[in-house]
């Protein structure tokens, strides 16, 4: 009451609805085979798989190019400054009388400017190291291939339980209703004989419970069934604004053909993601052979070749001195300014072998071995690991199968004899010769023999589609 008095006018006459101009979304229905071709075509996965391919393909190119020739040009310019002062004295022998002692001082500012362009040659000539690199990122790369049809088969598996469990909640809400049409045909039938005086009062409170544990039920199955179906369009990576529904009805598929055995020797022999494990060991043992390669000696060679120019210039500043002789006295000499400058250029080449040998780096190879040695026995104990979880998984998968076609089975059984108790019950109640008590066990049975039948075929197609997973079989 209080919910249509809010939604009332002020008048108390119901407010239109404002015109919607935008257009109603179109509904996809779609198929089993419709939305693994969608899904598979429109994966986050699948593309998170290709770019790991793609980045592992590009750390083999990189490995390669370690061990390639390198060119690389280089330049060196300079400039140099330099001030000087030079006193200057030398003593001249004597002439007769005469007695000379010359001095001289003088300052000098040289410029010199070189530059130098050459290219240069690298090329490692003996590198233990080359192989194991190689190995180790070939490795990664047939991982990552693994890793991409485990995905493939990986995304295919939840699709298909996606759409199964819409399936399996689209057939419990057929079930509800029923179930809710019945039982409100008995809460007015209880009303009616009541009203005559046929019945007593706590059968029409009975009837109406029943009517409200399956209005419940109702409501949980088509919220559930709304889920189901926002997982199923999440994994297609549909827009959120597209709605979707499933086409094809819940049945039971073709039953699984291969036994158990054999079922476990398929699933070993040819899974993408014990081959990846298995690559992903050697990669590990080629790290191991990388750390060792350490401890090798390595040889390389250059080779370099430039041309050079240089420029040297020499400025003269205030040169000049004195000229003692004797007791005539001093007589100063000209001061004279006088410079000189000088250029040229040379080509220059040359090669050079380099040869290291590690004697101690402080025990970083060792470890770096005995890290390399502990990830490789980890990679096999992954390996054991993953063999006893899909063995489990494929065993899991099988029993459920087995148990889920007598479950369906008892469960249509039980529908057939749950409608007839129905039909008895409903008429020795209105005889007058069964409590309400009995209509409603027999109702209740019958609602929960049809849940159980949809949910055994859910169960079996579910299992199948975990077979094909673990086995790479798809369905016929």
């Amino acid at each position: 009451m209080v919910l249509a008095g809010l939604a009332a006018g002020p008048s108390g006459q119901a407010a239109e609805p404002l015109p919607d101009t935008a257009p109603a979304p179109i509904t996809l229905q779609l198929s089993r085979e419709d939305a693994l071709r969608l899904g598979l075509r429109r994966s986050l996965e699948l593309r998170g798989s290709t770019l790991t391919v793609a980045e592992n393909r590009s750390l083999l190119e990189l490995s390669r190019t370690r061990f390639r020739p390198k060119v690389d040009l280089v330049g060196f310019g300079s400039f140099a400054q330099v001030g000087t002062d030079i006193g200057f004295i030398s003593n001249l022998p004597s002439i007769g009388d005469l007695s000379f002692d010359l001095r001289g001082n003088s300052s000098a500012l040289i410029n010199n400017a070189f530059i130098n362009a050459g290219v240069v040659l690298t090329l490692p000539l003996l590198d233990f190291g080359r192989m194991p690199l190689r190995r180790e990122a070939q490795a990664g790369l047939e991982a990552a291939l693994a890793d991409e049809q485990e995905q493939l088969r990986r995304v295919r598996f939840e699709i298909l339980s996606n759409y199964l469990t819409a399936q399996w909640t689209a057939a419990l809400i057929p079930a509800w209703e029923q179930a809710l049409t019945a039982s409100r045909r008995l809460e007015s039938d209880a009303g009616a004989l009541r009203r005559e005086g046929l019945a007593a009062r706590i059968d029409t409170f009975q009837a109406h419970a029943l009517v409200q544990a399956d209005l419940q039920g109702l409501a949980d199955a088509q919220s559930q069934h709304r889920i189901a179906l926002s997982a199923l369009a999440r994994g297609l990576n549909l827009p959120v604004e597209q709605a979707i529904t499933v086409q094809d009805p819940l049945r039971a598929e073709a039953p699984w053909e291969l036994t158990l055995p054999e079922s476990i020797r398929r699933a070993l022999d040819q899974r993408p993601a014990l081959e990846s494990l298995q690559r992903q060991r050697q990669a590990q043992l080629a790290r191991l052979d990388l750390a060792r390669a350490g401890r090798l000696p390595s040889l390389g060679l250059l080779v370099g070749a430039g041309l050079s120019g240089d420029w040297l210039n020499v400025q003269g500043l205030k040169a000049s001195g004195r000229l003692e002789a004797g007791e005539i006295g001093g007589l100063p000499l000209p001061t004279l300014n006088n410079s000189g400058s000088a250029s040229g250029g040379f080509y220059d080449w040359g090669a050079a072998l380099t040869l290291r040998q590690p004697l101690y780096d402080g025990g970083q190879t060792r470890q770096s071995i005995a890290l390399a040695q502990q990830r490789a026995e980890r990679a096999d104990l992954a390996i054991a690991q993953a063999e006893q979880l899909i063995i489990q998984s494929v065993e899991t998968w099988y029993s459920t199968h087995q148990a889920a076609g007598p479950q369906a089975n008892a469960a249509r059984a039980a529908i057939e004899a749950g409608e007839a108790s129905v039909r008895d019950a409903e008429i020795r109640y209105r005889a007058g010769l069964a409590p309400i008590t009995e209509m409603l066990v027999a109702q209740r049975n019958l609602q929960a023999a049809r849940s159980a039948e949809a949910t055994a075929i859910y169960r079996w197609n579910l299992s199948r589609a975990g077979l094909e997973r673990e086995t790479g079989l798809a369905a016929p």
